[in-house]
């Protein structure tokens, strides 16, 4: 008996002694916690095998998680010792260093090899222990859960410094009408600014303010330097932005349900089209009519004494309206997101010519003209919506912050299909972006400058500071 009772003993004092340490882990100071390494597995044989260490160490099931396998280990100095082992979380449940010598010990050495061979994503060592690496958070790019934040790819360039809520972004190309990067002939620089603060306790996080306001500038590209040089692979751009333009959106979320807005965006030339003005040809993109297809077009355009081999289509105003709604299957783990966006979108783009200056086929100092509301005295014309086609604009998002994040959007606009997606390269601060873009009019509605095809892929460098 007596025996028994000092092993009832050991064994009582060996398991408190065991909760004392996973205790004295879970509660530890964060600011001590911020220097230890930590990564979450994503190699799914190894993580399958700890999942099942825990279930059959007797864990619940409904506390575990397969996609969430974190470990956390002591900071060491030399590179080529092994990891030790602080603790291993898998969902809820967790193992303290005692557990992993107790339950995986093999697993816990190849866990703790010093190269980590297996797939693994480090968690950023600001965080502290009892935070997931996934965040709940609306825009991957323009994220609302850090202090600061900086983003630079080739597509955009946004800046967010402290908790103002204020963003600074320039960004080459449309998107929203559907022409991305270079092919919209444009940059935009843009100001945002919050206005209302969101009071709801569940939605403040991924939507801190229910009314954001968003003021810039934007400016015609010209089509000489890059073009021609380093992006030469690109397809010829045939569209042009205007000199000047006034850029306004507002983000409206509904205070009884802020997962729900309403989003406005309108972009504007700050002058009206000028009669004439000069221009230095080779700046501008422009098609060429036909002289088989085009007949009439260039016989109108030359006896107004425009140039029939050049057409100039100039983005002018554009705008969009649509109902926004943000959903995350699971608010408490963030993994999956939706974003729906269905509402009205306008594009207006007017055809500019060449007018002959002295005498006819002199181009040497030529001028812009805007008198394309001519059309059946110059050929020239303005386009404009005509069909719900060209006035839908419906777009979804999807962005998985699991083992291996990822986020793809497929919108349509101005009766153009565009798709982006973006993957992980290196850790959290490194990432791939592409953009793809084709109209999917008819033939008879075919627009002159929109481009079959346009595909571009950037590096994007992603650095938050919480």
């Amino acid at each position: 008996m007596a025996l028994f009772l000092a092993g009832a003993q050991a064994i009582f004092a060996q398991e408190t002694e065991r909760d004392t340490i996973r205790r004295a882990l879970l509660e530890i100071d964060p600011n001590i916690v911020k220097y230890f390494p930590r990564w979450k597995v994503c190699e799914p044989n190894l993580a399958l095998q700890v999942y099942q260490t825990f279930l059959l160490t007797g864990r619940a099931k409904e506390n575990l998680d397969m996609q969430d396998i974190v470990v956390t280990a002591a900071p060491k100095s030399d590179p080529e010792e092994n990891y030790v082992l602080l603790l291993v979380e898998c969902g809820n449940e967790s193992y303290a260093s005692s557990d992993v010598d107790a339950y995986m010990k093999k697993l816990a050495a190849l866990i703790s090899d010093p190269k980590r061979p297996y797939c693994y994503r480090e968690v950023p060592a600001e965080s502290p222990m009892s935070e997931k690496a996934r965040d709940l958070i609306t825009d991957f790019m323009l994220p609302t859960h850090v202090s600061h934040s900086i983003s630079l790819s080739i597509f955009e360039q946004s800046l967010k410094v402290g908790n103002s809520g204020f963003w600074l972004r320039n960004a080459v190309g449309n998107d929203a009408i559907g022409y991305p990067f270079w092919s919209a002939g444009m940059s935009r620089v843009i100001l945002q600014r919050p206005l209302y603060e969101n009071e709801d306790a569940e939605s403040r996080k991924p939507i801190p303010y229910l009314i954001n306001i968003r003021l810039g500038g934007g400016h015609r590209m010209r089509t000489t330097g890059l073009e021609r040089g380093i992006l030469d692979f690109l397809p010829q751009r045939r569209l042009n932005g205007s000199n000047g333009m006034g850029i306004m959106s507002l983000d409206v979320n509904a205070p009884f349900h802020p997962q729900l807005g309403l989003s406005i965006n309108y972009e504007a030339p700050l002058q009206s089209a000028p009669d004439s003005a000069f221009a230095e040809k080779n700046t501008w993109a422009s098609w060429r009519p036909s002289a088989t297809t085009d007949v009439a077009k260039r016989q109108l355009m030359s006896a107004a004494g425009f140039d029939p081999n050049h057409v100039l289509p100039v983005l002018r105003t554009s705008g969009q309206v649509a109902l926004v709604y943000n959903w995350w299957l699971d608010p408490k783990v963030p993994e999956n997101f939706f974003r729906f966006d269905l509402g009205v979108n306008y594009v207006e783009v007017a055809e500019w010519g060449y007018a002959f200056r002295g005498k006819a086929g002199d181009t040497t100092n030529v001028a812009v003209s805007a008198k394309g509301n001519g059309a059946l005295t110059t050929g020239l014309r303005t386009y404009r919506p005509t069909s719900f086609n060209e006035w839908l604009y419906a777009r979804i998002e999807y962005r998985s912050q699991s083992t291996f994040p990822f986020g793809v959007a497929a919108q349509y606009a101005n009766s153009n299909l565009m798709v982006r997606a973006y993957v992980p390269l290196l850790g959290e601060w490194l990432y791939l972006e592409g953009k793809y873009s084709t109209p999917l009019r008819s033939e008879t509605d075919k627009r002159p400058w929109e481009l079959t095809n346009f595909f571009m892929v950037s590096p994007v460098l992603r650095l938050n500071i919480r």
